[in-house]
């Protein structure tokens, strides 16, 4: 039986590339999409291997068991989980409001604890598997920017070595911590361009090399409980704004000269 991986937002942005990467490396892909089914089929068609489609709000706790029960009466092993998807909304220390944190928190944190702790379930004595937590590089080097995101994606980086401890040595659980890697809707073209040079590399980071270092973590059985950023060394520059916001002040200056 081919060993599979489920892979939250598998359908589109990074969740696409891990997606094909782990196609290519022989995996059954579980490809959980959100609302986006047609940019999920176009994604699987892509794909090497074989796979089926998963549709799931990860901010239900119900329709996540629901997923789990799924995934478990299928005739497929999940073996790994891809945590990828992530609400990513702005809010800041003043402005937050009830239903901005939670559902931050559920989607960005319960949901993938939700889903190691499904995958412990699903595994029988003497089976292993992993998670991979997709964190953001600002759990190295904190501001208050897009506070209820990096909060929820804060505690995803704490649940990572906690739930490595817990469901160890049945699943290992490790993290990638990925720098400004793709363009946002929101993000205009020259902010992108200067926002995406902002590390030590003073390159733009390759959205590949983080579906091969999730391959990595996959595949190396004695690592556990780390989180291996993916940043060209930006958690090191220390920003005290979003690297976003850094280059528009940036622009909004070089304009005004």
């Amino acid at each position: 039986m081919t060993d599979a991986v489920l892979i939250t937002a598998g359908n589109k942005r990074i969740g696409k590339a891990i997606a094909l990467e782990l196609s290519k490396a022989g995996f059954y892909l579980f490809l959980h999409h959100h609302d986006s089914i047609e940019e999920a089929t176009e994604t699987l068609a892509e794909c090497a291997g074989a796979g089926q489609i998963i549709k799931c709000d990860l901010g239900d706790y119900a329709q996540v068991e629901d997923m789990l029960l799924h995934i478990g009466r299928s005739d497929q092993q999940l073996r790994h989980i891809v945590n990828n998807a992530s609400l990513f909304s702005v809010d800041n220390a003043l402005d937050f409001d009830e239903e901005t944190f939670s559902d931050h928190m559920n989607i960005n944190l319960r949901g993938p604890m939700q889903l190691s702790r499904g995958l412990y379930g699903l595994l029988k004595e003497g089976e292993c598997g992993s998670v991979v937590n997709i964190l953001d590089s600002k759990v190295f080097a904190l501001n208050a920017d897009f506070f209820s995101y990096t909060i929820s994606k804060y505690g995803l980086f704490g649940a990572t070595e906690m739930m490595a401890q817990a469901l160890s040595p049945k699943v290992r659980v490790n993290g990638i911590a990925p720098g400004l890697t793709l363009i946002s809707e929101t993000q205009s073209e020259s902010n992108f361009d200067l926002a995406s040079h902002m590390n030590f590399n003073g390159a733009p980071l390759e959205v590949d090399d983080i579906a091969h270092s999730v391959s990595h973590l996959i595949n190396t059985k004695s690592i556990n409980g780390a989180v291996l950023p993916v940043d060209g060394g930006q958690k090191m520059m220390n920003f005290t704004k979003d690297v976003v916001d850094v280059a528009t002040g940036i622009l909004e200056k070089n304009r005004q000269l």
